[in-house]
């Protein structure tokens, strides 16, 4: 039965997920979420957590500029060594294969979940009650933690998919956290972002997620949003902050040595668009078995899902 399901999903594709985002940018069906929305942000607003002086500088500058650029050892988030030395352990791993696919053609090369069931004091580093302020803070919900993905990007020039401007359909508001796990110098694959938001998308105006064409970029943000460029390049162990939902980003083409990176995702625990969400590969099973022992906000974050409307459950998630 279960093979069956999942031949049924395959075919499927993300066309149940569409159908489903279609619905919620109808002109009706958008006011009420608008209306809801408002109504939680204001409703949490009491209970958001207090941040350091230097967290609250990240989530300021994350809603100015869309990026904050730091290191694991200025975070100082207890666990960190552990985590970083499995992930470059992990990412050493996938080489051959990231070769193979990218010479059988393929652009997006994930470690698979498997890897990080092995390891996973990489997931649980993302659980940090000090990042999950952060992202609570800046989306101003309690937020849902979506896990991680080790994205390795072969040095073959070509662009695509991630390495095209764009932006993320999970959420209004959203964070990830880019960890590069080897030096990344210019030529080597940065993550760039255009540090000026959408501000067209809204509830009110409707989601319309059109690739980074010239001509969008120009229309949306100006036409000298080139000035706004931001490309983070930086040493084995960087760290990136961004909304990857409100402002346009891409992994540039990679030209002179693969790139490996971390990328933790975060946003509302009742996010708009959950049929964009789940990314990791990590099945339910899977994350009830890493939820185990885990103190209740990790769990809730953990297990977002779960507290989706019935409806909403039913609608698999789009394919990555």
């Amino acid at each position: 039965m279960a093979k069956l399901t999942q031949k049924i999903l395959r075919r499927l594709g993300d066309r149940p997920a569409k159908l489903a985002f279609g619905v919620t940018n109808m002109a009706p069906v958008r006011r009420r979420l608008e209306q809801r929305y408002a109504a939680a942000l204001a409703g949490h607003r009491p209970a958001l957590p207090i941040l350091s002086p230097s967290d609250q500088d990240i989530v300021d500058t994350l809603s100015r500029t869309g990026v904050y650029v730091t290191s694991l050892e200025a975070l100082g988030i207890p666990g960190s060594a552990a985590m970083f030395a499995a992930a470059q352990r992990v990412a050493a791993d996938c080489t051959d294969m990231a070769r193979r696919l990218s010479d059988a053609g393929r652009d997006f090369i994930v470690a698979p979940p498997t890897a990080i069931l092995a390891h996973d004091e990489i997931f649980h580093w993302g659980l940090s009650s000090r990042l999950l302020d952060i992202a609570e803070a800046y989306i101003g919900l309690p937020v849902a933690y979506d896990g991680l993905a080790l994205i390795y990007t072969v040095a073959n020039g070509r662009g695509g998919g991630a390495r095209e401007w764009h932006r993320d359909r999970e959420d209004r508001k959203m964070i990830k956290v880019a960890i590069y796990c080897c030096d990344v110098e210019p030529g080597g694959g940065p993550l760039q972002v255009i540090s000026r938001p959408d501000l067209g998308q809204t509830d009110a105006n409707g989601y319309r997620y059109a690739g980074g064409s010239e001509e969008e970029l120009t229309s949306r943000l100006g036409a000298d949003y080139r000035d706004a460029v931001v490309t983070c390049t930086g040493a084995a162990g960087t760290v990136v902050f961004t909304d990857t939902a409100r402002f346009f980003h891409r992994g540039q083409p990679a030209h002179t040595h693969d790139r490996t990176a971390l990328y933790y995702s975060y946003f509302a625990r009742q996010t708009r668009h959950p049929f964009f969400c789940q990314r990791s590969g990590l099945n339910p099973r899977q994350l009830e078995t890493l939820a185990l022992g885990m103190p209740p906000r990790q769990r809730n974050a953990t297990l977002w899902a779960r507290s989706l409307h019935p409806v909403l459950k039913i609608i698999p998630p789009a394919p990555v």
